[in-house]
């Protein structure tokens, strides 16, 4: 079977609301259990699923939403949200590593890919403002 290529306007499409939500929450609950990435995350958001994280979760859907060429209202900046938190660049190693596994094992291989890319593109940005000083845009 020939697999059409992925187009950002229809990546939405086919993966979906509901699907793009599960991948979403399943993949920040191993994030919670990672000893590595769960201290971060904690520190801003508090304990999950509660505290600030239905908050961050709805603007984190909103962001993948626009992202694959879903209906948004999503405006904020990735990058400068980064900022502060004591990153380096083990934590964005695990941080796409589990990505790509909650991907692959919820998605067809198609979309998997697709978001991974995305996912590995978006680092570089994230990774640049994570490392500078919080009075540095």
């Amino acid at each position: 079977m020939v697999t059409a290529p992925i187009v950002a306007g229809r990546l939405f499409d086919q993966i979906g609301e509901i699907t793009l939500r599960r991948v979403l929450w399943l993949f920040y609950e191993r994030v919670m259990q990672d000893e590595l990435l769960a201290p971060v995350f904690r520190a801003k958001l508090g304990t999950f699923p509660k505290d600030g994280w239905p908050v961050h979760m709805t603007r984190l859907e909103g962001f993948w939403r626009a992202t694959t060429g879903g209906p948004s209202t999503y405006r904020g900046q990735p990058g400068p949200a980064h900022q502060g938190h004591g990153l380096e660049a083990e934590h964005f190693e695990r941080w796409l590593a589990l990505w790509d596994k909650t991907l692959r094992e919820q998605l067809d291989p198609p979309e998997a890919e697709a978001l991974l890319k995305m996912a590995s593109r978006m680092r570089v940005n994230l990774e640049r403002f994570a490392t500078l000083p919080l009075d540095k845009p």
